[in-house]
């Protein structure tokens, strides 16, 4: 009495393995449609590669400590990861159709009824007892489920390659911020020795007005030039408290303006190295996302069309049932059957053909979002190397200003207490060498941020290799539980 079941399950596996159960959707990289070239065109210096990461491009030890603590308590990166782990979730829950589903069932009922029986009432008391087990399967036949299945694998690549990029874009944010707040403190620095100085100098001019040497419009305009002076230290300090509690909060920490920035600026380490490949953008994550977003869109496009096919589905089940308990494992009680269903769409308005067609319109929408972020990753590339060229001679001219502001501001300095020039020019001098100091401060940071920027462009450092193929990692590729 149990073998047809055990039978009908065995075929369903012979069955299943055959049809196999593949879930790794194609690269679809080859539609990419930007003409890449071997090389980025931008030329740098020669330089020796550091197989230390990216972040030993900033000697800097701090950055590492730092990133990690951000890439550990960050809440936005641990939403993107909360996200990824949503979609794989979902993509074994879409793999789950390739295999049959089994149930089982028991249940136990007692009702009584009302009759008669001659003249004579009944009220007969029935009990009923069940243990049942089901499969039910749909072939295959046509790949729709592996379709689907694939799709869901490729969007579980793309929103893992979403929180590999939201970990780089993290790690580079929290470098960025980091540079910002040594930044803000060096211009506090600046901006304190400046107002000292001014003080400095307001005091000799005063005693010379006392003594008849020097003019009361002398004395008004450097006390000008000290309240002036005071104004931008407040500013510059509030722009350290911002810097500081914009990194405090990409830490993962209070905002409290508690963590105490650098004393200087770190120098980059070493040059970008010449011609570097483009295919170096194969590792980017975003690129990689868009490209895995197209390979689920065609999955899903092959899918609808199939959707116009019959389909075939096997189903069994057996149990048995008894008015008694103790009889519920007895042979003669034993109940099965096994059905096998074929359906076919006729007539469903058009739905299926516009499913079909709106999806063809999401793989066109896909691909020209791949294209577009591959040519935004050119882009950034491009500009990091060609502003880094511009950046380095700017830094070197304005090294150069704030070197003859200095010694200018010391010689004007020296002519008017000699009567040799007047407070105007003291004052154009002092004012010079500030702002050509604040700019050298400025633009050491920028081509810090723009060494950090080439390196997001890049996705990484210069010789690293690309990211490791998602496929084996991939929840639609294993049984669902």
């Amino acid at each position: 009495m149990k073998t047809r079941p055990v039978r009908t399950l065995g075929s369903a596996l012979v069955l299943l393995a055959l049809c196999g159960c593949r879930t790794t959707s194609e690269d679809r990289s080859d539609q990419l449609e930007v003409e890449a070239p071997d090389a980025f065109t931008v030329r740098s210096p020669a330089g020796a590669l550091s197989d230390q990461g990216w972040l030993a491009d900033f000697n800097d030890r701090q950055l590492d400590e730092l990133v990690a603590e951000a890439q550990k308590n960050n809440p936005n990166l641990r939403a993107t990861a909360a996200r990824m782990k949503s979609v794989a979730a979902n993509a074994r829950a879409a793999s789950a159709g390739l295999f049959p589903t089994a149930s089982a069932s028991s249940g136990a009922s007692r009702n009584k009824r009302s009759g008669a029986a001659g003249f004579r009432l009944t009220n007969p008391v029935n009990d009923s007892f069940n243990l049942n087990a089901g499969i039910a399967w749909e072939l295959d036949l046509w790949g729709k489920i592996q379709n689907r299945a694939r799709a869901a694998s490729a969007d579980f690549e793309a929103a893992a390659a979403d929180f590999q990029a939201a970990r780089l874009s993290l790690a580079a944010n929290t470098v960025g911020a980091w540079f910002n707040a040594v930044e803000a403190e060096l211009q506090v620095r600046l901006s304190e020795q400046t107002l000292k100085s001014f003080q400095t100098n307001l005091t000799v001019i005063e005693q010379g007005f006392d003594r008849g040497v020097n003019a009361a419009l002398d004395v008004r305009l450097a006390r000008a030039n000290v309240a002036n002076a005071r104004g931008s230290l407040r500013q510059r300090e509030q722009q350290r408290d911002a810097a500081i509690r914009a990194l405090e909060s990409l830490l993962g920490r209070y905002p409290g303006n508690k963590l105490a920035a650098a004393a200087e600026l770190p120098r980059i380490a070493r040059d970008i190295p010449v011609g570097l490949p483009s295919q170096l953008l194969n590792r980017r994550p975003d690129i990689l996302a868009a490209e895995r977003r197209l390979a689920a869109a065609d999955e899903r496009f092959k899918a609808a069309r199939k959707d116009l096919l019959p389909t075939i589905s096997l189903s069994s089940n057996g149990g048995t049932q008894s008015s008694e308990l103790r009889d519920i494992l007895d042979p003669d009680s034993n109940v099965w059957g096994f059905a096998a269903n074929l359906a076919a769409p006729i007539f469903q308005g058009g739905r299926l053909r516009a499913v079909a067609k709106a999806n063809q319109a999401n793989i066109e929408a896909a691909l020209a979002s791949y294209t577009q972020t591959a040519l935004n990753a050119f882009r950034e590339v491009e500009t990091a190397l060609a502003a880094g060229g511009f950046l380095r001679e700017r830094e070197a001219a304005l090294q150069a200003a704030a070197e003859e502001s200095a010694q200018a501001e010391q010689l004007a300095w020296s002519q008017y207490q000699r009567g040799l020039v007047d407070i105007i020019t003291v004052l154009e001098s002092q004012r010079r060498s500030f702002n050509a100091r604040s700019s050298l401060i400025l633009i050491s940071n920028q081509r810090l941020q723009n060494r950090l920027n080439l390196h997001l462009a890049l996705g990484g450092d210069f010789d690293a290799l690309p990211l490791t193929d998602l496929d084996s990692e991939s929840p639609a590729s294993r049984p669902s539980e």
